[in-house]
């Protein structure tokens, strides 16, 4: 029986670890609008969601994201990469499906501050 929660024990943390697939589009108002798309794998530890996702367009990464997860609420520092900045502080919601699947489990982040717009999602399950 030991052996058996040690082994579940290494498969959680290496679970853990592997990260979770997420689509993002950013959507900031300047001069003109701007409107970006991403894709990459966040690793969630407890409320903390981390990671740099990839430019849809020319595959490179630039989108730094980290999102501090409170029950329905989210919040997110976002920084493109390429531009070196500090990030910008947003605010939103996070939402889980409340019946998921086998083939249908959705999360969505919906993030905003005064000129910018984030919306991440993912609609895969835990194998």
């Amino acid at each position: 029986m030991k052996r058996l929660v040690v082994l579940y024990a290494v498969f959680l943390a290496a679970h853990a670890e592997a990260g979770q697939e997420w689509e993002l589009i950013s959507v900031t108002r300047g001069s003109t609008w701007e409107v970006n798309k991403a894709k990459g794998t966040l690793k969630q530890n407890g409320k903390l969601l981390d990671g740099v996702l990839r430019d849809k367009t020319d595959g490179k990464p630039d989108y730094q994201i980290r999102i501090v997860l409170n029950g329905a609420q989210a919040e997110a520092t976002f920084r493109f990469l390429s531009e070196n900045d500090e990030g910008t502080k947003l605010t939103g919601t996070y939402k889980k499906a409340a019946k998921p699947t086998k083939t249908h489990c959705p999360e969505q982040i919906q993030l905003v501050n005064s000129f910018q717009y984030i919306g991440l999602a993912r609609d895969s399950c835990e194998p």
